[in-house]
């Protein structure tokens, strides 16, 4: 209850003006109660950055670990990742703003987090599909990070209503047309 509690006020008012108390409150304890769990508002947002990543990870790797085919894989994952905002939205919201605020060691702490998701992408989807041939040859870490960052910013835009700008199935697409192998042409006869 603590965690939800701190996701809805941090994403409503940044780690520097989240107020404990309001936390506390919120989730149905007294002003201070949080300290009984965590040791200061900073072990909180540690606390919650890694709830985030492990809930995030699992909702997509449960989805994505079910299929054998490496494009649906990928396809799979943008459509979990997608459905997972929309159902998350302030968790989703402190992504955002700690990847785009101030804090350098809740950048670093979350990259960290997020390496669980990194290897997924990396390593059962982009090294599966170049050994069946199916996408061409990148170097797997630094492009599971750009397909990362592919992701981080599609969703990055969402209404009050955790509506998307763009659909999974774009997203995609763009990305599919990007990594698939060049299929070479045919001489003619």
């Amino acid at each position: 209850m603590l965690l939800e509690a701190a996701a809805e006020e941090f994403a409503r008012h940044g780690y520097v003006g989240a107020n404990i108390n309001h936390i506390s409150l919120a989730a149905g304890f007294a002003k201070g109660t949080i300290y009984n769990y965590f040791e200061s508002k900073q072990a909180l947002m540690l606390a919650l950055f890694d709830e985030i990543a492990v809930t995030h990870f699992e909702f997509i790797a449960d989805r994505v670990s079910r299929e054998s085919d490496t494009t649906r894989r990928l396809e799979l994952f943008y459509e979990a990742g997608f459905d997972w905002v929309t159902n998350h939205l302030a968790q989703t919201k402190v992504i955002f703003i700690t990847l785009n605020g101030p804090e350098m060691e809740f950048k670093q702490y979350m990259y960290q987090a997020y390496q669980p998701m990194l290897q997924l992408v990396g390593k059962d989807i982009l090294a599966a599909g170049m050994e069946q041939g199916i996408f061409r040859q990148v170097e797997a870490a630094s492009t599971a990070g750009l397909l990362m960052t592919i992701y981080l910013g599609s969703i990055s835009y969402l209404d009050e209503q955790g509506r998307l700008w763009m659909a999974p199935s774009q997203v995609t697409d763009f990305v599919l047309n990007a990594l698939r192998q060049e299929i070479p042409a045919r001489k003619a006869d």
